[in-house]
């Protein structure tokens, strides 16, 4: 089994956005809002995700999923792959104008229904110095920290922080986000995702079909994606490289600790499932030279994982 990697916005789309599988989008949304008997979602309809700006001189919005439930409430969920600047900002706009587009001339504020924005992360910290990888933000009482006023909620997911593996997955949550994190490494479905709405979301990312324009627009995506990881891999190992150039030499000492680097890469990324075309296209080695690095570390007894 080959899956689709729902971090990427095409692919992620697709999983959150079908009609023909909307209990999954329920149940991602009912486990991340933490929701609990009358609070939770029971049917959803998609809704048109461009939202058109007041005037000419306003700024338009293309969101990512957009959703309301039988009672009216309103529901975005976004993916965001690359750090961006002002992220919280932009999330906040998202839910501020999302609410405001409710009313036309005239009609009465008790028209107005509660709008929610979950926002995902895949590679960067909105929030640095939280330790959690969710934080659900409501507008509170600052004395006594009631919710008086449900209208706006924004949670956000940060995915660099959510590091548990297979085998820790207790709650729907970790088995959600771990989903989101790893499935696209996978070739079969992990065992604590092989049941419910969680094998119907795999299932869904081995089985969609894209024209020949979305898998070359989704390809473009990923070798994007997987570069950043391991330029990320290779600024974590930064003062390595540095205490080998000052020990070898500055050139010769950086450039062997580069091709170290982009050697162990590659082989962190081909014990994740990759194929030799894209790692290549992501470390600039050779085609053979993965092939060989390949034999290598599947030889019994060998194992490693891209932390």
């Amino acid at each position: 089994m080959k899956f689709l990697d729902p971090k990427i916005d095409l692919a992620f789309k697709k999983l959150f956005g079908s009609e023909d599988h909307k209990r999954v989008t329920i149940s991602f949304l009912n486990t991340m809002l933490e929701y609990t008997d009358d609070q939770c979602i029971e049917t959803i309809q998609f809704l048109n995700n461009e939202q058109l700006p007041v005037s000419v001189d306003k700024k338009e919005n293309i969101l990512d999923i957009f959703c309301t439930d039988r009672s009216g409430r309103k529901f975005i969920i976004e993916m965001q792959n690359a750090w961006m600047r002002a992220f919280g900002s932009r999330i906040v706009y998202y839910g501020a104008k999302t609410y405001t587009n409710q009313l036309g001339k005239g009609m009465p504020y008790d028209d107005l229904s509660p709008v929610t924005v979950v926002a995902i992360t895949q590679q960067f910290e909105v929030f640095p110095n939280k330790l959690n990888h969710k934080s659900i933000h409501y507008l509170v009482d600052s004395k006594t920290y009631e919710h008086d006023l449900d209208d706006l909620t924004f949670v956000f997911i940060e995915l660099p922080k959510f590091t548990k593996k297979e085998h820790e997955l207790v709650t729907n949550e970790d088995k959600w986000l771990f989903l989101l994190k790893e499935i696209g490494f996978y070739n079969h479905i992990p065992g604590p995702l092989n049941q419910a709405e969680f094998g119907e979301a795999c299932q869904l990312l081995n089985q969609i079909t894209l024209s020949d324009s979305e898998q070359a627009a989704y390809e473009r995506k990923l070798i994007d994606t997987r570069a950043r990881e391991v330029n990320d891999y290779l600024a974590m190992n930064a003062a390595e490289y540095a205490e080998r150039a000052r020990l070898e030499g500055l050139e010769k000492g950086i450039e062997k600790g580069r091709m170290e680097a982009q050697r162990e890469a590659a082989k962190k990324m081909l014990a994740r499932g990759l194929d030799l075309e894209t790692i290549a296209a992501v470390t600039l080695l050779a085609v053979d030279e993965i092939s060989e690095l390949k034999k290598l570390i599947f030889l019994p007894g060998h194992s490693t994982t891209l932390d």
